[in-house]
């Protein structure tokens, strides 16, 4: 018995050890799931993940346990969340912000729900199912492992959260962009990657797409820096309500913010970039402020491309929109193409931010 009872210490060690040295949120995620699979052996373990959306949330789940092993689904698109009222036994764990039991339902499952909040924010639940209601011993390990999990995730969201918008930060866009770019490396293999139509911009691309706030400094100098801060937090907010779940926003800094758009055309990137230019303008911000406009370029992310190199593109869109009349939307594709910007030949020499 002595070699049992000091094997269980030493397997929760490895795990806390497994989960602490990612610094991803995604592999925070699935090393969660394994390791919860593996210590109170159920059997299935989900985490849904929770988004703000309007008044209310919605829930998509993102790893899972199937017996097979862990399953992952780290690229969510709208199709994937629905809304937390779909989730009864979720929706009341959220109202109490405590661990709800389900009864045993006709297939002799039951099913416990483990919100996981964040400075009064629900982020996530944990689904666990059984075949056996969870002894003492099972639900001190779930405590306990969860209770890490929140107090890690809140450490990585520190460091990757823009602490005014609550939109990621510029340091975790440098890595997004460069881990993308990457991944347009490994999955390109060979050249019939770069058809004639992916570079037409008719199969799914990626789109990177720099904002900027028109005349921002005047609403600092005319009103204050507590109502400047409050248009940086409803312009993040209506980039949320705007853009697709699969996109990624950041705040680059100042009234500067940057979005990825993932796996869409450019006329789908287009129009959804316009949708968000004229759910600005359509604003009304609060106080004195009234209405006001963004600016907003955008480039294609090509295989090869480097950071700066398409950071750069965006920016020079960005700039052509600012110098012809602010609130426009314009790609550096179709200004090259129009012969309103040259195109920048690009460089063998690695380029940084």
């Amino acid at each position: 018995m002595q070699p049992n009872r000091m094997a269980m210490p030493s397997k929760i060690l490895e795990h806390v050890e497994a989960i602490t040295q990612h610094r991803d949120t995604a592999l925070l995620d699935r090393s969660m799931v394994a390791s919860l699979a593996e210590l109170i052996k159920v059997d299935g373990i989900s985490l849904i993940t929770l988004v703000p959306r309007n008044e209310g949330f919605l829930a998509a789940t993102i790893a899972w346990n199937d017996g097979q092993g862990v399953q992952f689904q780290p690229d969510l698109t709208d199709d994937d969340f629905v809304p937390v009222a779909g989730y009864p036994a979720l929706v009341k764990s959220l109202e109490c912000q405590q661990p709800i039991e389900e009864a045993q339902d006709e297939n002799g499952i039951y099913r416990y729900w483990l919100p996981v909040f964040l400075s009064d924010m629900p982020v996530a639940c944990f689904k666990i199912e059984s075949l056996e209601p969870m002894t003492p011993q099972q639900s001190e390990m779930v405590a306990g492992m969860l209770a890490l999990y929140r107090n890690y995730l809140s450490l990585l969201e520190d460091s990757q959260k823009d602490t005014l918008t609550g939109l990621s930060n510029r340091k975790t866009f440098e890595y997004s962009l460069a881990r993308l770019l990457m991944s347009l490396t490994v999955d390109s293999g060979t050249e019939t990657n770069q058809s004639p139509e992916r570079r037409a911009g008719l199969a799914r691309d990626h789109w990177l797409c720099v904002v900027d706030i028109d005349h921002f400094k005047r609403i600092n100098d005319r009103f204050g820096h507590l109502f400047g801060d409050e248009v940086l937090i409803l312009v993040a907010n209506l980039m949320r309500n705007s853009f697709r779940q699969q996109d990624r926003l950041f705040r680059f800094g100042g009234e500067e913010f940057v979005v990825l758009l993932r796996n869409v055309n450019i006329e789908g990137a287009r129009k959804s970039v316009n949708r968000f230019r004229q759910n600005i303008e359509n604003h009304e911000f609060p106080g004195d402020v009234g209405h006001i406009t963004v600016s907003v370029g955008f480039s294609r992310i090509n295989l090869y491309d480097t950071p700066a190199t398409v950071l750069g593109q965006a920016d020079d869109a960005l700039y052509y929109a600012k110098e012809h009349g602010r609130n426009q939307v314009h790609s550096y594709e179709d200004l090259v193409e129009a012969g309103l910007l040259t195109k920048k030949e690009m460089h063998s020499d690695v380029e940084l931010f």
